[in-house]
């Protein structure tokens, strides 16, 4: 049975969806430190919001003997070229299918429960409003108006703060 690879024998290809991402400029200037400081050689990899570009970089990668994938992803994956390998690959902050991560023994996500995150928000919202309501009521007809950021479209996590923040709130003020 082969013994796990070692910090210096790890060849880790990183794959972010968009470097232009402030929250995700910050998560590779973080990994880049922690990378570093476990004396681990690595590589990073912008998709420039392109799943074709990013799919190409991870093939490149592994004909390149990456080792290990952590991939922040575009759109939707499929494990299949790490799998056909024998890779790792490590899923984080943007949402893939548990399909897809069940599909392969040597695959993970690594990110938040996208609907308990909205469901925290709602009954913040809500509670506050309740708390505030005359002062937020700003032409005191008891309606709140408000704008609504909702993120990303298609991003699972912003779909499911979005849905849940909105209703969440409502059922509190109800």
């Amino acid at each position: 049975e082969s013994q796990p690879a070692q910090a210096g024998e790890l060849n880790v290809a990183v794959f972010y969806y968009n470097y232009s991402d402030v929250y995700i400029s910050s998560v590779r200037n973080n990994m880049d430190e922690m990378l570093t400081a476990l004396g681990v050689n690595y590589d990073n990899f912008d998709g420039a919001g392109n799943q074709s570009q990013q799919t190409d970089q991870i093939n490149t990668a592994l004909a390149n003997g990456a080792n290990l994938l952590i991939v922040n992803i575009v759109e939707t994956s499929s494990v299949n070229a790490a799998k056909d390998a024998g890779i790792p690959i490590i899923f984080f902050n943007r949402e893939v299918s548990d399909d897809v991560v069940n599909s392969y023994d040597k695959c993970a996500f690594v990110g938040t429960d996208a609907p308990e995150a909205g469901h925290m928000q709602g009954k913040l919202i809500g509670e506050y409003l309740l708390a505030n309501y005359e002062a937020v009521d700003l032409n005191g007809d008891g309606v709140i108006s408000y704008v609504m950021f909702k993120g990303q479209e298609g991003n699972a996590e912003a779909e499911a703060r979005t849905q849940f923040g909105v209703e969440d709130a409502d059922t509190v003020l109800t």
